[in-house]
């Protein structure tokens, strides 16, 4: 087994911010496409956010706070519609993997086990 993990170093708080916030205006602002739901940039999202915690732990109790996708009603709807525009496909999914799906749509941001109930029953 190989490890595949890599460190990327940023000279600055605010390259690793740009960065954040550009991946979250393609992701949610941008048209569907196949990495909307996608494990891998799910997976990229939590380690930028988790990277932004660990820079500024000061801060670390907002950013996990703002990672409640409950706050981001914005984001929530695009999900929705998302869900509802591939319905078929979705509830063809087996429940756990329907599950990862929704939450990599979410991601970086959270849902409670309510939320991820009432998507998954879109």
């Amino acid at each position: 087994m190989t490890d595949d993990s890599v460190s990327v170093p940023f000279s600055s708080l605010w390259h690793l911010k740009a960065l954040h916030r550009m991946v979250m205006n393609r992701k949610f602002d941008g048209p569907d496409d196949v990495f909307f739901g996608s494990p891998h940039l799910a997976a990229a999202q939590h380690a930028i956010l988790e990277a932004l915690m660990r820079a500024e732990p000061q801060q670390a109790a907002r950013w996990e706070s703002w990672r409640d996708a409950r706050g981001h009603e914005e984001v929530l709807e695009r999900v929705r519609r998302h869900l509802r525009d591939h319905a078929e496909a979705v509830t063809a999914l087996e429940p756990a993997t329907r599950r990862s799906y929704v939450e990599n749509l979410l991601a970086p941001l959270v849902g409670d086990p309510d939320l991820l109930a009432e998507l998954l029953s879109e």
